[in-house]
């Protein structure tokens, strides 16, 4: 028989910190808006999120679901991923989530 324990992994928040718009014309993200909060459902992306932001997030979103840490990362559960867009820029925070009993 095996051994290995299945860990069920976290619930996931994405949250959108900030949003900087272009240096040039002041045009800001088309998807995202400073303060938007997203929950991260095993695999799938949210609905109404930039599918380019999540291909970014997805390596991140699985490190903090599976329970691991990023050794940058100033507190555990807790990490910020850039969007790959270079001109107008979105940072997204990540936070694990206790599950509530």
């Amino acid at each position: 028989m095996d051994n290995h324990s299945y860990q069920k992994p976290k619930k996931v928040r994405i949250v959108v910190d900030h949003c900087r718009p272009h240096p040039e014309n002041g045009h800001t993200c088309r998807c995202h808006q400073e303060g938007q909060v997203f929950e991260f459902d095993f695999e799938r992306c949210p609905q109404n999120f930039c599918a380019a932001a999540f291909h970014s997030l997805w390596p991140a979103l699985r490190v903090l679901e599976l329970g691991g840490r990023h050794p940058w990362d100033a507190k555990e559960g807790c990490t910020l991923v850039a969007c790959p867009d270079p001109v107008v820029t979105v940072n997204f925070r990540i936070e694990a989530v206790e599950e509530e009993e």
